[in-house]
């Protein structure tokens, strides 16, 4: 699940994208593309409540926006999911990347954490929803605190601050762990997926396994490494999400190299339309911090992420 990419950033959906994707075109050419899939919501924490639950987003307590990084969780450790359901038919489970779910048990009169609750296990958290490992970060990548947590442990507490970052490469003030650089995230993420499947095959390759990689792009910050920079005609977006189609390039090699490829389920998806507000080509073109590309990342569709309209919840679905 990429995070706030469009339809129209896909060159295998959008015939006139500035983006070269040539790991998820050849998802399309030896799968199954959707053309009319839609969101449960076109804003995050909602569409990934129903993705894991099955439930429509509003029956939950978040009746509109979404969580932050220091929001309690918003799924009840009773419910079932996608993962204590594929765990109960035997499937070794995994959820890598972005949560942005909320972590340890709801509490009305405080539905914050406090930062010092950050040095403690932050459980429950996706361990009792049906994962048997977790890796990844509380919410998006522009949302304080930045940590990582592995099942329910910071790697490393929040002991620094950083101060908020302009546009492209925008994230909010707060504090940071000293192993936290927004750039080295998603490649983190990707290698965290990548030696799961690797010890998962080397432990237990009898059993079916089910992985849950929720990538931090192509959402802000837009922080592509320097490998990535120029490779497409949208600006730093559209390099930032050659890096996505590289990370989903590095699943299925793995996938070819465990011999897993056969018998493995790809579904490749985004969790709305994306945030076209600083790309160009947003109502006839904007000046601002995204110069006019030409590149439409929600493609022909009005609207774009947190719109009712198309362009907000029609996504990539293949």
């Amino acid at each position: 699940m990429a995070d706030d990419m469009g339809y129209g950033d896909l060159s295998c959906l959008n015939p006139e994208s500035r983006i070269p994707t040539p790991q998820m075109d050849r998802l399309a050419a030896e799968g199954v593309v959707f053309t009319d899939a839609h969101s449960g919501s076109s804003v995050c924490t909602p569409t990934r409540y129903g993705l894991l639950t099955g439930r429509y987003s509003w029956r939950t307590r978040l009746k509109k926006g979404v969580l932050n990084g220091y929001s309690r969780c918003l799924i009840e450790t009773d419910r079932l999911t996608v993962a204590s359901l594929l765990k109960k038919h035997g499937y070794h489970t995994a959820c890598i990347g972005k949560w942005h779910l909320g972590l340890t048990e709801y509490s009305p009169e405080r539905p914050n954490l406090t930062l010092d609750e950050f040095t403690r296990p932050l459980r429950p958290g996706p361990n009792e929803l049906g994962f048997d490992y977790w890796f990844g970060i509380p919410a998006s990548l522009d949302m304080a605190p930045y940590v990582y947590i592995r099942n329910g442990v910071v790697t490393a507490p929040p002991t620094g601050r950083i101060e908020a970052s302009p546009y492209p490469a925008f994230y909010r003030r707060g504090p940071i762990a000293p192993d936290f650089r927004h750039e080295e995230v998603l490649p983190r993420l990707a290698e965290e997926a990548v030696q799961f499947i690797r010890r998962h095959q080397r432990s237990t390759p009898e059993r079916p396994f089910f992985l849950y990689l929720a990538l931090t792009a192509p959402h802000t910050p837009w922080v592509p490494l320097p490998a990535f920079r120029g490779r497409s005609r949208a600006g730093l977006y559209g390099d930032f999400v050659t890096q996505v189609d590289d990370v989903v390039g590095r699943l299925l090699r793995v996938l070819d190299e465990e011999r897993l490829a056969g018998q493995t389920l790809v579904i490749l998806t985004s969790d709305n339309g994306a945030d076209e507000r600083f790309i160009g080509d947003y109502n006839n073109g904007v000046s601002g911090p995204g110069a006019n590309f030409g590149h439409e990342a929600n493609y022909i569709y009005r609207g774009q992420k947190s719109d009712i309209w198309d362009g907000g919840h029609r996504i990539p679905f293949i």
